[in-house]
């Protein structure tokens, strides 16, 4: 049974290069735009791992992040931080349990070491 991978990622771009590459590598792939469509997915799908974007519009990575952890039923899945931004948000980091950080750009062979290494 594959994997699955949510992307959580407003630019269309991206979301379609990491979705592409990913299913050549075999992971079953859901996608978000958004934050708040992220959680509306979650509500229906159960991904091994998220690859969260911080910045976007409606609702942002931070936000996202604190609600996925405030669910236990969220709480074991990695995230994996791809971000312009080096710095991590504080509220990100008082929760703590990202499981990498990846500064865009970032080659693919950096995205698929960091979801194995998470999805051993």
């Amino acid at each position: 049974m594959p994997k699955k991978i949510m992307i959580v990622e407003d630019d269309s771009d991206f979301q379609d290069i990491y979705s592409l590459y990913l299913r050549g590598e075999s992971y079953e792939v859901v996608t978000a735009c958004n934050g708040q469509e992220g959680l509306a997915v979650l509500e229906k799908e159960t991904p091994d791992l998220i690859i969260l974007d911080l910045i976007m519009p409606v609702m942002d990575g931070e936000e996202f992040y604190v609600r996925l952890r405030e669910q236990p039923k969220w709480r074991h899945i990695p995230v994996l931080v791809a971000s312009v931004n080096e710095n991590m948000p504080q509220r990100v980091k008082e929760l703590g349990g990202v499981a990498g950080n990846l500064r865009k750009p970032f080659g693919i062979d950096s995205l698929l070491e960091k979801i194995r290494e998470n999805l051993k």
